[in-house]
């Protein structure tokens, strides 16, 4: 079951970052977030980074299966995963 579901949220954190490009070269941005972002690059870059943390969780947990892990994958997946966070958080609030 492991091996279907890792697979499936890799392919999950893939997609956010190309959705992450996708906003930084073209400006688009989901129909149902259009009302709240008022600054396209902190989007784009929060999908970029909230995608990048989710793949190294996905890697974190594919190998923690097996004998050799590192917690570093994890605690640099924490981290790229809070700076999107912090970074769309960012993206709703308007420029002063």
């Amino acid at each position: 079951m492991v091996h279907v579901v890792l697979p499936a949220l890799t392919a999950v954190a893939l997609g956010m970052v190309g959705l992450g490009v996708a906003g930084l070269t073209t400006g688009w941005v989901h129909p149902w977030e259009r009302g709240r972002v008022l600054r396209l690059v902190p989007h784009g870059l929060g999908h970029i980074f909230s995608g990048c943390g989710f793949f190294c969780f996905c890697v974190f947990f594919l190998f923690a299966l097996s004998d050799e892990f590192s917690l570093k994958s994890l605690a640099g997946g924490a981290v790229l995963f809070s700076i999107g966070v912090v970074l769309r958080g960012v993206a709703a609030f308007p420029d002063r």
